[in-house]
Parts: C-alpha cells; sequence; structure tokens
C-alpha cells in the first residue's frame, strides 16, 4: 500500500486524495458540492416529512424521493452528451441557478397550507432536471483537470465520501432545522445553497472550451444519439457488470434511507430522531470507504465486491427486530460500510472508459442507479405502508440477498480482476 498512499518513511505526500485536494479548481467544485448536497438533504428531510405530517403514508413520504430520480433516467441519457458539446463550467452554473430558482418556488409553495402534495412533487421534478446534467459535467471536468492518474482517482474517491458525509450532515442537520424552523424554511436554505455552489464554481473553476467543436447541439441529435450511445458504452463487458453490480446493491440497500423518516415516527419520534436514522448510513458509506482505500490493496479491492454488496443485505435483515432508535442507526450504518465497494467501482469504471467516451458513460451509469434506486424507494415505500417500516427494510435485506445470489451466476470474475489490476496501475504511476 505504500504505493498507492506514498512512502511514509521518506515523509512524502503522495496519497490519490492529497494530489486532488492540492488543486485549487477541485477544491473549488469540491465546496460547490458539499454546499449543494447538504442543501439537498435538508430539503429531502423538509419535504418528506412534510409529506408525511400531511399524508400519514410512508409510501408517499418514500415517493418524494422516488421522484427525483425519474428525471435522471432520462436527463442522464438524453443531456449527457451536452457536456461534450456545451462548456462543462458553463452547465454547472446553468444548473445551479435552475435548481436554486425552482426550489425557491418550492419553498414559498409549502407555505400554502392547502397546496395539493401532487404540485409539490411537480417541483421536485422540475428542479431534478437540472440535476442530470450538472453530475455528468462534474464527473466529466474530473478529466480535464487530472488526467487519468492518481490525482484522478483519488479526486473520484473524494467526491464519492463528501457525497456520504453531506447526507450525514445534510440530513443530521435537517432533521434539526425542520424541529427549529420549518420545512419551508429549510427549502429556502436550500435555494441559498445552489446560489454559492454557483458562485464558488465562477470563482474557482476555470472555464475550458466544448471537448466536441464540431458537435450540432439541437433536439433531434440529442434523440438521435440514444440508442448509439448506450451501445457504445454497453459494449464493454466489464463496464456492463459494474453497472449491474451497483444497480442491482442499490435497489435493496437504499430501504433505510426511504423509510427512516416513516421509522421514527411509528416509533413515536420526530423529525430529530428521522434525521438521525437518515444519515446513519451514509455515515458508515463514508468510514467504510476511508477504510477501504486506506486498508485495502486495489486488486483485493476486486474479490470483496459480491461478498461486501451480500453482507450489506444481510445485515438489513436485522431490522426484523423492530430495534429501537439508536439500535436501528448502528444496524443501518453496518449497511453502510458494506456499501464502500461502490467507491472503488466509481473509480475502476472510469479509468477502464476512453476518455472522448466518459460524459456518455457517466450519463448511462447515472441513469442505472436512478432506475435502481427510484424503484427501490417505490417497492420498499410499498412494503412499509403495507407491513411496516421495520418489514419494508428487513424484506429489502432478504430481496438483497436472492439478488446477489443471481448476480454471481454471471459475474465475470477474470474480467473484474483486470479493471482493478489497471485501477491499482493507475494509482501507482506516480509513486
Amino acid at each position: 500500500m505504500t504505493d498507492v498512499l506514498g512512502d511514509r518513511s521518506r515523509g512524502s505526500v503522495s496519497s490519490p486524495t492529497a494530489l486532488a485536494m492540492a488543486n485549487r479548481e477541485f477544491r473549488g467544485i469540491a465546496v460547490a458540492q458539499v454546499t449543494s448536497e447538504c442543501g439537498d438533504q435538508i430539503a429531502a428531510i423538509a419535504l418528506s416529512y412534510l409529506v408525511y405530517t400531511r399524508s400519514n403514508s410512508p409510501f408517499l413520504a418514500a415517493s418524494t424521493y422516488a421522484v427525483t430520480y425519474v428525471p435522471w433516467v432520462f436527463g442522464s441519457i438524453l443531456l449527457a452528451p451536452l457536456v461534450d458539446r456545451l462548456a462543462r463550467r458553463a452547465v454547472m452554473v446553468v444548473c445551479d441557478l435552475g435548481r436554486a430558482v425552482t426550489i425557491g418556488l418550492l419553498a414559498l409553495a409549502t407555505r400554502v397550507h392547502h397546496m395539493p402534495i401532487p404540485v409539490l412533487i411537480a417541483l421536485v421534478l422540475v428542479s431534478s432536471c437540472f440535476s442530470a446534467p450538472y453530475s455528468a459535467a462534474r464527473a466529466a471536468i474530473l478529466p480535464d483537470i487530472f488526467e487519468i492518474g492518481p490525482a484522478y482517482v483519488g479526486a473520484v474517491a473524494i467526491s464519492r465520501i463528501l457525497q456520504q458525509i453531506d447526507s450525514v450532515f445534510g440530513f443530521a442537520l435537517g432533521g434539526l432545522i425542520v424541529a427549529a424552523v420549518s420545512p419551508s424554511g429549510a427549502l429556502a436554505i436550500d435555494s441559498g445553497t445552489f446560489a454559492v455552489s454557483c458562485l464558488v464554481t465562477l470563482a474557482l473553476v476555470r472555464e475550458r472550451p466544448a471537448v466536441l467543436v464540431d458537435g450540432r447541439v439541437n433536439v433531434r441529435s440529442l434523440f438521435v444519439d440514444i440508442m448509439p450511445n448506450i451501445r457504445l458504452v454497453l459494449r464493454s463487458r466489464t463496464r456492463r457488470a459494474m453497472l449491474l453490480l451497483s444497480a442491482a446493491a442499490l435497489l435493496f440497500l437504499i430501504a433505510p434511507e426511504g423509510l427512516a423518516v416513516a421509522y421514527a415516527r411509528e416509533h413515536g419520534h420526530g423529525a430529530v430522531a428521522a434525521g438521525l436514522l437518515t444519515a446513519s448510513q451514509p455515515l458508515g458509506i463514508a468510514v467504510g470507504a476511508w477504510l477501504f482505500i486506506k486498508y485495502v490493496p486495489a486488486r483485493r479491492q476486486g474479490q470483496l465486491l459480491l461478498p461486501l454488496a451480500g453482507t450489506g443485505a444481510a445485515v438489513l435483515t436485522l431490522t426484523a427486530l423492530v430495534p429501537p432508535i439508536w439500535l436501528a442507526c448502528v444496524i443501518w450504518g453496518l449497511a453502510g460500510v458494506m456499501q464502500c465497494f461502490l467507491v472503488t467501482t466509481i473509480a475502476a469504471y472510469n479509468v477502464g472508459t476512453e476518455r472522448t467516451l466518459r460524459g456518455r458513460a457517466n450519463g448511462i451509469a447515472s441513469a442505472t442507479i436512478a432506475v435502481s434506486q427510484g424503484l427501490g424507494f417505490l417497492i420498499w415505500g410499498a412494503v412499509g405502508e403495507w407491513r411496516g417500516a421495520a418489514a419494508g427494510v428487513a424484506w429489502a435485506g432478504v430481496a438483497g440477498l436472492l439478488i446477489m445470489s443471481l448476480v454471481r451466476f454471471s459475474w465475470p470474475y477474470e474480467d473484474i480482476e483486470v479493471a482493478w489490476d489497471n485501477l491499482d496501475a493507475a494509482q501507482r504511476s506516480a509513486s
């Protein structure tokens, strides 16, 4: 591991994460990510709590999460080519402004006492339309800054870990803010975070021209290119396997997040407990990812993908015991630790994809994961509506064990080993 993390005996600091954080532009992207994602989690708790208190329905509360993934499916596939055809920083700035405005309108709408829930969900849908191109632009701009190498691998890992840390603080803080002020106030804060993210991006990220200077941007070309782009990305067996694993795992591992509010209310607790429950799994993911990257050699990481996913499913089944809030936080946190494999899966996916295809590949990946998570919210929300939140999470674990046993039958072990060898080589290249 000294090749990956630097030779500590000589006092060098050459870890992938240190190399990434030394870059001013990446620090700007990281600050913008933290600001906007924390605001998103605050808004998610606020809206889910508002919907549940008005409807008393776990299914509708989980649906407020699920609908945000619908635009990801279409937006990631349809709009991802724009990231190659337009200046990527400009895409990020426009998307931040769009989300600031729509979330601001949502905050105003929630102040209307009898505002129908479908109207609130529709505004969430509009806001989410800006998320897919923003995410694709952010993912695609990292290779422009670093190129493939240890710093790029570190940047991908940091982005994923920050995403989980943002969820921890955002959800926990969201519960406190909703309890202290109101759901509409929390949504107003989220609108402000996007404005801050926009300003940080303008100040710290350098403008670059579009990659495809000869690409014509029009609606017809976006639709015509959908199937060729999908075929191009999925022609790699290794990419298909990593997408399958990520989607299959997140289908059941997402259950605690969607049912946290209902679980807290069923135990007689309010927004603070809901925020802590929702934050427990992302906290586990952040801790697990850090330990996984730090102590597990890259070539060994690829061998642990399926065992970790299966263990995460097994841990979720313990929710069938209907534990108290503090113990449910521990169980869901442990399930999050098992998700550490997703961090290096993202890195290996990008390292194994040529630069000219990476924007579209990330778009297809985002769409695939969005479908999986959206279905997970709906399925386990429906089970929670029928049998209670604890049963919803427990049955997600049971389903996960079955799903991972099926994935194992078609798993390309040799191809995955080669992918993680390539990841290991990328991490060693600057040592």
